[in-house]
């Protein structure tokens, strides 16, 4: 394995796993503030996706459906941390390709947001946007800190760009 791939398939587990642990600890404290147990949005979600649960206040919270929901949601961010770190990779690679990474994160979290959202929106009611939004952003930006920090060739080309009225 060349050190170039080695360099993505880390970079972009770290960030998967920084990015999910972001969205497990906003989530359990949104659910503690609201006096629920820390493991409910999972339990609610996993009870909904792999036990056909559609009725929130019939909801159980138990092992399997916490668990289940969380190897599924550890393996979508693992997914995405190696998307973005080959991104990034690019980047560097190809400083034009910047503004395409750029778009293509922004485009894939609006998109995950929307998708999550529709599916959060019957089980969590009107807190759903709000609980998800606040869990997506904190992730986004830590993997997003954790990748500039992991690729300082991208962070210091990035302080050569021109902003405002310098660019004139």
């Amino acid at each position: 394995m060349s050190a170039r791939t080695e360099r993505i398939l880390i970079s972009g587990m770290y960030a998967g796993l920084i990015g999910y642990a972001v969205v497990v600890v906003v989530l359990a404290g949104l659910n503690l503030i609201a006096g629920r147990s820390p493991f409910y949005t999972a339990a609610l979600f996993g009870s909904t996706l792999f036990y056909g649960l559609d009725d929130p206040a019939a909801l159980t919270i138990v092992a399997g459906p916490v668990l289940a929901y969380n190897g599924l949601h550890v393996l979508i961010f693992l997914g995405l941390g190696l998307v973005a770190s080959w991104l990034v990779t690019k980047a560097e690679e190809y400083p034009i390709l910047r503004y395409v990474v750029l778009f293509t994160l922004v485009f894939i979290a609006a998109h995950a947001y929307g998708a999550l959202l529709l599916f959060a929106q019957p089980l969590l009611a009107g807190d759903a946007w709000w609980q998800i939004g606040i869990a997506t952003l904190g992730a986004a930006v830590a993997m997003g800190a954790y990748l500039l920090w992991a690729h300082p060739i991208l962070r210091w080309s990035l302080k050569d760009i021109p902003m405002g009225s310098e660019a004139g």
